[in-house]
């Protein structure tokens, strides 16, 4: 019998080593394929036998790549509105979160219906709106009557404007609220009722409970959900070509990157496809290696905060 369980459990850890070895070759194989390619040299593509160590190394794709993305400026622009945004979506879903999750109000399950709709209903569906929203945006949500008024268009023209981004961030309608708001709602639930009855007895208020006892205690949350917001800015492209199509980021840059290089080996005939491979692949890899920095950063705290997150509760 042991000896039938020591061959069992040795199977299993076999079965799942092939498994988890398997998976993370899928995963982290694309990386270190951009990243022999952006390192080598020309001839070294056509040498059959580099395959991802490259023979001849060379920096000169990275620096050409840089000057055509302007990466210095697109970098900073990108920093800039992605964490703007991932800031202020946390700010507004974390206090969503805790709402839907402590109190009880009329409403609240329209609300958490919402919620899931954001959540299941894929963005590409509502761009025309947004654009149009966001193109002939009026704060009074009521032009026509307004303009009849005063006898002037005050629409305003938010295309190629961070506000496009920050707007929907503060109001709880950024890229994937939903998620995060769940796991916000998820967490917040979890947490003893006795830290707001205290708070309430200390003379806090409801605000003030969330600010000064809830949210500190949600670092877990603010963690995962500052690392996934991040990300998923980071990485959008459907409403940064939309609504910010002129905007100097990484990934209208990378776009207008493959754009011109397609254009170049289709319509040139003294180009080199395969330089057009080194240069497209070395802008893939300057577009990940910003994120990969941040992970590596947060890597501790966010793989203690991922187990007591909303994720799995």
């Amino acid at each position: 019998m042991k000896s039938k369980k020591v061959v069992l459990n040795f199977v299993k850890t076999l079965f799942r080593f092939m498994f988890l070895a398997g998976l993370s070759v899928i995963i982290v194989y694309p990386f270190f394929y951009s990243l022999s390619v952006a390192l080598r040299d020309v001839q070294d593509l056509y040498d059959p036998l580099v395959i991802l160590v490259p023979r001849h190394f060379t920096l000169d794709n990275i620096r050409n790549v840089m000057e055509r993305m302007d990466y210095g400026r697109s970098l900073l622009g990108s920093f800039f509105r992605d964490g703007v945004s991932c800031l202020l979506q946390i700010a507004s879903c974390s206090l969503t979160g805790y709402g839907l999750a402590r109190f009880n109000f009329k409403g609240k399950k329209i609300i958490s219906a919402l919620m899931f709709a954001i959540i299941i209903v894929p963005p590409q569906t509502y761009v025309i709106p947004n654009y149009i929203e966001f193109r002939y945006f009026n704060p009074f949500g009521f032009s026509s009557l307004v303009s009849l008024i005063s006898g002037n268009d005050i629409n305003i023209n938010l295309i190629d404007s961070n506000l496009a981004f920050f707007l929907p961030a503060v109001l709880g309608l950024g890229i994937r609220s939903g998620i995060i708001i769940f796991m916000f709602r998820q967490f917040f639930r979890g947490m003893p009722k006795e830290l707001e009855e205290a708070a309430y007895i200390d003379g806090l208020s409801f605000f003030r409970t969330y600010y000064r006892i809830m949210l500190p205690n949600s670092k877990a949350s603010l963690v995962t959900s500052f690392l996934l917001s991040f990300v998923w800015y980071w990485n959008d492209y459907v409403y940064t070509s939309s609504l910010m199509p002129r905007a100097k980021t990484v990934m209208n840059q990378l776009s207008i990157l493959f754009n011109n290089i397609s254009y170049i080996m289709q319509y040139e005939q003294n180009s080199n496809p395969y330089e057009g491979i080194l240069l497209l692949q070395s802008g893939v890899l300057l577009s990940i290696i910003p994120v990969l920095i941040l992970y590596l950063v947060f890597q501790r705290q966010f793989t203690q905060s991922i187990e007591r997150s909303g994720i799995v509760g």
